[in-house]
Parts: C-alpha cells; sequence; structure tokens
C-alpha cells in the first residue's frame, strides 16, 4: 500500500500549462482514454466510508483500492489517499468476482487522460465530459512549488473527487442508495448499454473519435476551441 499526495485545478485551456511544462523540461508520458467502474455494495459502505473500488481500462486494465489516511498521514490542502494498484486479465471476470461477493456497478466515469512526468511528480491534464483538469501527483513538499512553476495557486486546488466536481459542475446531488437493479457486472463496459443520469460519459461520437491516437490528440485540442464539443451522455 502507497500514500498517494495529489491537488487538481479547473483550467480553461490546456495550452499555458502545456507551455510552462515545456518550460520546465518536462517530459511526455501518453494519451489514452480511460473508461472507470466504480463498485460498492448496495447500501453503498465504501463510499459512505470515503473508500474506492475501482476497475479501470485504458491501454491496460487496473484494479485499485483506495481509502483514507489513518492519524498522521494527512497534508493540509492535499488530497490523501493510501492506495493498492494492481494490473489485472480480465475485467469482465473480474466484474463478475466481485458481484458474487456483492459488489455491484456504482458508477461509471471517462475521462482523456496527457500524462507528464516532472522529476519525481506527474502532471496530469484531464478532459472530462464536463471541464478540463490538471492534476499534480507526487512528494507532498514537491506539489505546490510545481504548481507554481505551471502557473497555478494553491488557492484554488481542488482536493474533491471528479464525482463530487461533477456534482457540483451540475448542481445535481449524486444519490449512492440509488441501485441499479438491472445492472449487469459482467457487461460492465459494454459501450453502448443505456447509463444511469449520475454518469459521467462522453457522447458516442467523443468517445469512438479518442479510440486513435490522432482521434485524442484532437478532441484534447478541439476542446479548447469548442468546450460544449464535449458532453455528458445519459440513459
Amino acid at each position: 500500500m502507497t500514500l498517494e499526495h495529489e491537488v487538481k485545478f479547473a483550467l480553461p485551456s490546456f495550452a499555458p500549462i502545456r507551455a510552462a511544462l515545456g518550460r520546465l523540461g518536462a517530459v511526455f508520458g501518453r494519451r489514452c482514454l480511460e473508461r472507470n467502474l466504480v463498485l460498492d455494495d448496495r447500501k453503498r459502505s465504501l463510499t459512505r466510508s470515503g473508500r474506492l473500488l475501482r476497475l479501470r481500462r485504458d491501454e491496460k486494465n487496473t484494479l485499485t483500492f483506495k481509502s483514507p489516511p489513518v492519524g498522521g498521514e494527512g497534508v493540509t490542502g492535499l488530497k490523501v489517499m493510501r492506495e493498492i494498484e494492481t494490473e489485472v486479465g480480465d475485467l469482465g471476470a473480474l466484474s463478475e468476482i466481485f458481484a458474487a461477493l456483492g459488489y455491484e456497478p456504482a458508477l461509471r466515469y471517462e475521462k482523456i487522460r496527457e500524462t507528464w512526468r516532472v522529476g519525481g511528480l506527474t502532471v496530469c491534464l484531464d478532459l472530462l465530459p464536463f471541464g478540463r483538469f490538471a492534476e499534480i501527483e507526487g512528494p507532498p513538499g514537491d506539489i505546490a512549488g510545481l504548481a507554481a512553476g505551471l502557473g497555478l495557486s494553491m488557492e484554488s486546488a481542488l482536493v474533491q473527487t471528479y464525482h463530487d466536481l461533477h456534482r457540483r459542475a451540475a448542481q445535481d446531488a449524486f444519490a449512492p442508495d440509488a441501485g441499479d437493479p438491472g445492472m449487469d457486472a459482467a457487461d460492465a463496459f459494454a459501450p453502448d448499454r443505456p447509463y444511469p443520469e449520475r454518469d459521467i460519459l462522453f457522447a458516442r461520437a467523443i468517445r469512438e473519435k479518442a479510440l486513435t491516437n490522432e482521434g485524442l490528440a484532437f478532441l484534447m485540442e478541439y476542446g479548447e476551441n469548442d468546450p460544449g464539443a464535449v458532453e455528458v451522455e445519459t440513459g
């Protein structure tokens, strides 16, 4: 288990951050579409206790468990979580195993993520259906300095999850008790199934374009000029 320290910043544009990353000698990592499935029991006990059980599909399949820090591990102004993460093979089979143990799909969300490395820190430029964000993760003592180097103020730093930020943006309360008994865990990542409104998903045309490197690059730039081109898809 590792400790994850991070902050987010809402952005009107990626361009100034990319320019600053270039000046700092940052190394580009990758750009990909992430599709995430959050699991919970019917009482939503994980959500209510601040824990996260997540399956992620991008260039690989990943299982992640996050939990709040224990006494003395918190850092003021940063989001701190204890994290266990491992690469897995068959997400559908793993979803069925969790379903048999009582963990069902609770939330789906998508984002296009572009990653950069600056020393020992990672900067992620995230395009979601409801906005653009920069996320800085790394040693807690280095985050504020890098933020300043990118022209970002820690006074505007965000420690909420994307789920919470989406709820605020939509001004529509997320109901953790609202189960979806028709949801099939084995079909968790099927692209054409209907989704509850609380899910954070790109329109189908956006998702399909994001399946190629050229499409990903286009979307990250296109969103600069037309934020309305990326919309939330609801059931």
